[in-house]
């Protein structure tokens, strides 16, 4: 038999489950929801980082086909094949680092609707989490500005390389409009890194601002 004393206590513990659970989960502050946003794309930063490692060594790769290339005699096939494979491993890696991001992308549009409901942050507060979702948002349409570009790119390698493995009689003129086309779609490439990175560093400043107003608060 329960003691008034246990009553009580039993009493407390159901007010505080009702209290916590009566309008949902508890609720989590805002800067701790972004942050688990985050979190959850950091698949995406490390797909990229991987990629830049790739695309370094792919760099090198390309300028000593181009060398090598020069010389009539020269077999290209064993280069060729390693360039090809490595295409393939960066097509791999950018559609890894799009589909994350099209996941947190579903994320974010949850993550508005739940900072809505929140009742204890400040205006302030809130109005600058609305604003880090803004630049959450605006990071990914430039990443997917970037991926198109790339892609294209590694068409422009794909193209060239094609070119470079008819052994019997290369046609010369192709192959240089072929290498200006290349030149070309990697100069947009760069233009479209930029706007990532920039896109990247006011995502970062936004998000530690709200940081540094949670710990404020």
């Amino acid at each position: 038999m329960l003691t008034s004393k246990k009553v009580a206590l039993a009493a407390v513990s159901v007010l505080l489950i009702l209290l916590a659970s009566g309008c949902g989960d508890p609720q989590e502050p805002a800067a701790n929801q972004i942050n688990q946003l985050v979190l959850s794309g950091q698949e995406i930063d490390q797909s990229l980082k991987t990629l830049a490692s790739h695309e370094q060594e792919d760099m090198k790769l390309y300028k000593s086909i181009l060398d090598k290339g020069k010389n009539k005699n020269s077999d290209l096939e064993a280069l060729l094949d390693q360039a090809a494979g490595h295409i393939h491993e960066r097509r791999t890696l950018l559609k890894q680092a799009e589909e994350a991001m099209k996941l947190t992308n579903e994320k974010t549009v949850a993550l508005r609707s739940s900072l809505k409901e929140l009742s204890f942050e400040k205006e302030e507060t809130l109005a600058q989490a609305e604003k880090v979702l803004d630049q959450y948002e605006a990071r990914a349409r430039a990443l997917e500005n970037f991926v198109a570009s790339y892609q294209l790119s590694l068409s422009a390698d794909e193209q060239l390389y094609d070119l470079m493995r008819e052994s019997a009689e290369p046609n010369l003129v192709k192959i240089k409009r072929a290498i200006r086309v290349r030149n070309s779609e990697y100069a947009k490439l760069a233009e479209f890194r930029k706007q990532f990175n920039l896109q990247t560093k006011a995502f970062n400043g936004a998000n530690a601002k709200l940081v540094q107003m949670d710990q404020a608060s």
